[in-house]
């Protein structure tokens, strides 16, 4: 025998005693069908009753049952009358069990009722929560037959329940509705109620006439004492929060709704499509998408419809649900021509919608997705031909490109594995087994045309262009200044790459001047007389002999966009085409520095030794791209003339060089600012230049004015100590040269020597003038400017000189 130890259930309802509340079984396991176990009732339950339920589902009291009625879940429990309960309490039964020759005696089967005891026949604890049903738009009287909470006074003692009512609180409000009660709309800031004005009057459910089909409130129930404000409590163990379901039945109010504005379709010819909710879509409010049902009323002329599983049959009929799931399909017949087909559309409760379904055909093409070219670069002959510069794609059936060449390259030919080829396929592009092989060397472009085709469709007269990409460095983001001629350097563009594999001097052909000014050219570096340059060699622009003059009109504009249009031509290279850009901006001589501090103004190329060849081949020069620099003035060159020794700042050809390689030449090229030729301008004004130059031969004429009198006080104390025997022998004349050669025990002093070609007995001036006499420290940057000074004048007598590095004397030192 086994029982529940407490048999749960709610007051007021009826509920069937199953096998899980109660079973016993005997030990005859070999004919336990034959065992007849009884129940009796020795005492019956005290708040409700037992009943068997009949095949009609009523009722009858019983006192006797079976296990195997338990089985079958026909013994009921009906608990009545609710007003014994109060709000929990316990009942029992107590019976014997027999099944001869085997019994029990006096078992008792206990039934816990309470209203917390919930459960699927009973979801609330209060004595009705049952909900409610409106129409659509129309309203629904809620009253103590749909919400009773007078239960809850079962938990006060009787002697106290008349001086307590039960109010209600709705804590969230209807969405699609609202609740009158009275006269008055229930809000968030007055939602209370009383059971009393529920049984007496009822509260009203007013539906919104939306499309909804379900709505709901919150509310929470507690006993309030009568005479007071409700008050909801602080505890809310004392609070019963429940919801009250409403269930809106729907009104077939709305028509079918044609939401798109043009159905359509477009298909390929041949094609078939499937036609989805994008190209016909109705809606209805009342209705699911199974119950919108289409007509056609004429079939389209250029096709039939059909649905999946079943594509060779035409149809006349379906649905929106079956657009939707996209199980529609167009079967074009393959003719040009477009189409379209008549149709209705109906939920069943209103009058159909009629409307036309375009059909528009589209031809089969092939589109050229990648048409970019080819390019090849200068000094090579192979390029590969890929699906990045070649590829097609076809809205047809046959997905297998092809390409036909209908006239092969001029200066080259199509290799596919080696072997020239005249046809080839998408896939090859993709593989990567196509090339371009240029065997003429004589053009710096190259063509073939071509047609691509399919089993359905050809695109015919494609041209693929072929280009040369010349072999050369070219600086980016160039600044040139308008005005001025700018001398042109490896800093601009450099083919030393090029001059050394094709073992040449490059030349540069000008295909096209810059929009605002021209290349010029001039006889030598420091030649001021340019003149238009049709092309000119590396060479020459290295040597600087080559500038870019602007004169562009730049009123109002702070720069100009500008391009040098060339072709680059070497010995046993094809010619290549090529385009320089740069930004012309306004000429600044105070933004403008010196030749000595040179600033650059892009990243300069990576520095790399050049050397020319006998037969004109450039190899690379270290060089570095600077901003525009002045031409130094008169009074400049002439204080630079007297430097004894040339110009420190700059670098030897030795430096700058690799080692020489038999039967070569080299060049001086060295590490070279970008070079500005400044001609007086007729706008400028002339104190900018004058007066800097005054301020600088003052400085010179104290500093040598200070020097003089420092070398006199110097010989004056040597005098008078211990003088020292000159190490040269000089005659009386010299005096003064003789005295350069003396240094201070103390103070460290810079020799200044003025070089005069009067002074004839200078042993250093004379190295310096010997003729015939070649030096082995001859360099590049030896050639110095010497100025002579005579009869105290400024006018300067220049002459080209070798410069010799002298041996230093004792107690002589560098500076």
């Amino acid at each position: 025998f086994r029982a529940n130890p407490c048999y749960n259930f709610s007051p007021g309802s009826s509920r069937p005693i199953t096998n899980e509340d109660l079973q016993a079984v005997t030990n005859d396991v070999a004919n336990p069908s034959n065992r007849t176990i009884t129940f009796n009732m020795v005492r019956h339950p005290k708040l409700g009753r037992l009943a068997r339920k009949q095949s009609d589902n009523s009722t009858v009291d019983i006192s006797t049952f079976t296990q195997d009625m338990v089985d079958r879940k026909e013994v009921i429990y009906i608990q009545t009358p609710i007003e014994l309960v109060g709000w929990e309490a316990v009942d029992s039964i107590t019976f014997s069990v027999m099944s001869p020759p085997a019994s029990i005696d006096s078992q008792t089967f206990k039934i816990d009722i309470s209203y917390e005891n919930k459960g699927p026949e009973h979801n609330t604890v209060l004595i009705k929560n049952t909900g409610a049903e409106v129409t659509e738009g129309e309203s629904v009287v809620i009253d103590e037959y749909k919400l009773d909470a007078s239960n809850l006074m079962s938990k006060l003692p009787t002697p106290e329940r008349s001086s307590y009512e039960v109010w209600f609180q709705v804590t969230d409000l209807p969405q699609h509705g609202v609740i009158v009660v009275g006269e008055r709309n229930l809000t968030q800031e007055k939602p209370n109620f009383s059971q009393f004005i529920v049984t007496k009057y009822g509260i009203v459910y007013s539906h919104d006439n939306s499309e909804t089909t379900h709505d709901s409130f919150v509310f929470g129930a507690w006993l309030n004492p009568k005479g007071r404000t409700a008050q909801r409590p602080q505890d809310e163990k004392d609070v019963v929060v429940e919801r009250f379901n409403i269930t809106v039945r729907p009104v077939n109010d709305q028509p079918p709704v044609l939401k798109t504005k043009t159905p359509g379709l477009k298909v390929v010819q041949g094609d078939r499509i499937a036609i989805g909710p994008e190209d016909l879509r109705v809606e209805d409010l009342d209705d699911p998408p199974e119950d919108i049902t289409f007509s056609v009323i004429s079939k389209p002329s250029n096709g039939y419809l059909a649905l999946r599983g079943g594509l060779n049959e035409s149809v006349v009929a379906f649905t929106q649900a079956q657009i939707n799931n996209r199980s529609v399909y167009f079967i074009h017949d393959g003719s040009s021509a477009s189409g379209v087909f008549y149709f209705s559309v109906t939920d069943g409760h209103h009058k159909p919608v009629y409307k036309l379904f375009n059909i528009d055909v589209s031809e089969i093409t092939i589109t050229l997705l990648n048409y970019t070219g080819l390019s090849l670069q200068q000094g090579k002959t192979v390029a590969a031909l890929t699906q990045d510069n070649l590829a097609a794609e076809t809205n047809g059936k046959s997905v297998s490109i092809h390409y036909m060449i209908t006239k092969p390259p001029s200066f080259g030919k199509i290799l596919k594995e080696n072997q020239e080829v005249t046809h080839f396929t998408q896939e090859d592009l993709l593989a990567g087994s196509l090339a371009y092989h240029m065997t003429s060397l004589s053009s710096a472009e190259d063509s073939f045309e071509f047609t691509a085709f399919t089993l359905e469709a050809n695109l015919t007269g494609q041209l693929l262009n072929i280009t040369v990409r010349p072999l050369i460095q070219v600086a980016q983001g160039l600044k040139i200044p308008n005005g001025i001629p700018v001398r042109l350097n490896t800093s601009f563009f450099n083919v030393s790459e090029l001059a050394a594999i094709s073992d040449s001097d490059p030349v540069f052909e000008i295909m096209s001047h810059p929009k605002f000014g021209k290349v010029v050219q001039t006889s030598s570096k420091r030649s001021r007389k340019f003149v238009p340059a049709a092309s000119f060699t590396f060479k020459e622009m290295m040597q600087e002999k080559i500038a870019l003059e602007l004169n562009g009109n730049m009123t109002g504009v702070e720069e100009l966009n500008d391009s040098l249009v060339f072709v680059l031509k070497a010995d046993n290279v094809q010619p290549a085409k090529g385009e320089f850009y740069f930004t012309v901006v306004p000429y600044n001589p105070v933004a403008i520095p010196s030749t000595k501090s040179p600033v650059p103004t892009t990243s300069p190329i990576p520095q790399t030794p050049v050397r020319i060849f006998r037969n004109g081949t450039a190899s690379p020069v270290p060089s570095t791209v600077f901003h525009s620099t002045h031409q130094p003035s008169k009074n400049q060159q002439k204080f630079k003339g007297r430097n004894r020794w040339g110009n420190s700042n700059r670098t030897s050809f030795f430096s700058t060089t690799l080692g020489k390689p038999p039967r070569t030449e080299e060049f001086p090229f060295r590490n070279t600012p970008v070079r500005v030729e400044s001609y007086p301008q007729k706008t400028s004004n002339p104190l900018l230049i004058i007066l800097p130059l005054l301020a600088l031969l003052l400085l010179i004429i104290i500093f040598v004015v200070v020097v003089v009198y420092f070398r006199h006080h110097r010989q004056r104390k040597q005098n008078t100590s211990s003088p020292q025997e000159n190490p040269f022998s000089v005659p009386p004349n010299s005096e003064s040269h003789s005295s350069l050669t003396q240094r201070s025990t103390t103070i460290p002093t810079v020799t200044v020597t003025p070089l005069n070609p009067t002074y004839s007995a200078s042993p250093v001036l004379g190295r310096f003038l010997a003729s015939n006499q070649a030096s082995p420290y001859d360099t590049a940057d030896s050639n110095v400017l010497v100025s002579s000074w005579s009869n105290g004048s400024l006018e300067p007598t220049s002459q080209i000189i070798h410069a010799v590095t002298p041996t230093l004397q004792r107690n002589q030192y560098w500076v």
